[in-house]
């Protein structure tokens, strides 16, 4: 009713007429409420066409869907401030209910001759909301409105922010991506011109996440300080606590256990202080892949356990879907098959809620890693197959070279050993591009294996060695499943070269 008020309301229909009004409309049937911890009315289609074709007789369409526009605009507005911390439930479920008539502001909004400021200003201000769970619908708006090139700096560089949220591998705030860099990059210059400093201190610490893999170390902590003290000075948690965040997962990918330790429970205790189920979760959830990596397996699954509950209760089902393959991958390392085949299938069936498919090609990738454990050299290799292109679809590349690596342990154990070179290469190419220990040590362990098989044991052990360097210097364990010996090892590779 707030809504109707605001944009039919004028000198000579009041907010009460308005209120007035839909009562007689309800008495007669012509519109009925659906109440809940909102109420809302509804007509029938026929009723809607018929009330939109005598407001075009009217003349006054056009300013209807303007004063319609300019309301959710600030709503938007409103909501992105509200989305840090305690109004943050409330906000996600108005801003659910809200997105059809959301969508049709920026349809009318950015439509030939419309408010484009406007417009890049709604969608910038909807960055975190399309991160908590519609990154797909997001990036498509976003990509359109900045693609378009209009638009004020200071209108561009709200969009462009948000453009470096939507577009986060997994949809997840603290993955470094090139596309992400740039267009923080280009909203931190704009905000610094603009001397916003809050907009700029958030771009710094978009821009920072580049860092965590070791990248641009010294530039990340740098703009990570700057945006502490800045957030600091606003008397911001909710920044504070997004540092604390992209710390936590600096240390972790740079296998600082101790940081990591100190910086796990410290953030998410941060994030529920301030009741941000998508802070507390997305903490949660990193931690307990980082306890996993280190191979503290019980503590991991606890912690992951908590991230499901907490995702969950929040309607956060694209940290639900990670989550609960993390937490299947932990129970194939202690031997619960059983357990971690019901938990793939949980996060296929999470991903439905998202949209992306992510938990499918998990629960795919889980399908080759139970093969893999029981010896089902084929099943498993075509499994992981499937999973590289799903990954790569879904732009996750660590993934894909742990699929990759996946695949080339399962020719080695057929004794396709060319072809486990390739797979292992691919792998390795991946891991050294991205900073990631784990694909690193894996696909170096393979190649080592395949090195010595063809008798080269001068490469096969220069190149275990430096796989286990990696997982000492990283704290990255090899899972249980990669210590076995693949099936088959020693065959004769037909495409090998004989000396």
């Amino acid at each position: 009713m707030t809504a109707a008020e605001a944009v039919v309301a004028d000198d000579l229909l009041s907010s009460s007429a308005v209120l007035d009004t839909v009562g007689r409309l309800v008495e007669r049937s012509m519109v009925w409420v659906e109440r809940g911890r909102t109420t809302r009315y509804r007509m029938l289609e026929t009723l809607r066409e018929y009330g939109a074709e005598q407001l075009g007789i009217s003349g006054e369409a056009e300013a209807v869907a303007g004063l319609h526009a300019s309301y959710f605009r600030d709503v938007a507005e409103r909501a992105e401030v509200a989305l840090r911390g305690h109004g943050q439930r409330e906000t996600l479920r108005l801003l659910r209910e809200e997105q059809p008539n959301i969508r049709a502001a920026i349809t009318w909004l950015s439509r030939p001759g419309g408010d484009i400021d406007s417009a890049l200003v709604t969608a910038g201000s909807l960055g975190m909301f399309w991160h908590l769970g519609r990154h797909l619908e997001g990036r498509e708006v976003l990509g359109r409105l900045v693609d378009s090139g209009v638009g004020s700096a200071s209108a561009r560089a709200r969009a462009l922010q948000a453009v470096s949220i939507v577009e986060r591998p997994r949809g997840c705030l603290v993955h470094p991506h090139p596309r992400c860099a740039e267009t923080a990059e280009e909203s931190l210059s704009i905000f610094t011109s603009l001397d916003d400093p809050w907009h700029a201190a958030l771009s710094k610490v978009l821009v920072s996440v580049e860092g965590v893999t070791g990248a641009f170390r010294e530039r990340s902590d740098v703009f990570l300080s700057e945006a502490d003290d800045e957030f600091s000075r606003e008397g911001d948690a909710w920044g504070r606590a997004v540092i604390g965040f992209v710390r936590l997962e600096t240390a972790m990918k740079g296998g600082d256990v101790a940081a990591a330790l100190r910086l796990g429970p410290a953030t998410a205790a941060a994030f529920r202080q301030l009741e941000d189920l998508w802070g507390l979760s997305a903490t949660l959830y990193h931690f307990g892949w980082g306890l996993r990596q280190f191979g503290r397996l019980e503590e991991g699954a606890r912690v992951l356990e908590e991230a499901i509950d907490v995702a969950a209760s929040a309607g956060l089902w694209n940290t639900v879907q990670w989550a609960y393959a993390d937490l299947a991958i932990e129970k194939v390392h202690v031997g619960d098959l059983a357990a971690a085949r019901e938990l793939f299938g949980r996060a296929a069936d999470a991903s439905r809620e998202v949209g992306d498919g992510a938990g499918e090609v998990l629960a795919t990738y889980g399908h080759g890693l139970l093969a893999e454990v029981d010896g089902d050299w084929p099943t498993a290799r075509g499994h992981y197959a499937e999973a590289v292109v799903g990954f790569e679809r879904l732009g996750t590349p660590v993934w894909v070279g742990v699929s990759l690596a996946g695949e080339g342990r399962c020719a080695e154990a057929l004794g396709e050993l060319a072809a486990a070179g390739g797979h292992f290469e691919s792998a390795l190419a991946i891991g050294r591009q991205l900073g990631e220990p784990s694909v690193t040590a894996s696909s170096l362990e393979g190649l080592g294996r395949l090195a010595s098989a063809r008798g080269q044991h001068e490469d096969g052990d220069r190149t275990a060695r430096e796989a286990a360097e990696i997982r000492d210097r990283f704290a990255r364990p090899a899972p249980p499943h990669e210590l076995r010996e693949p099936g088959v090892m020693g065959a004769v590779d037909p495409e090998a070269t004989s000396t």
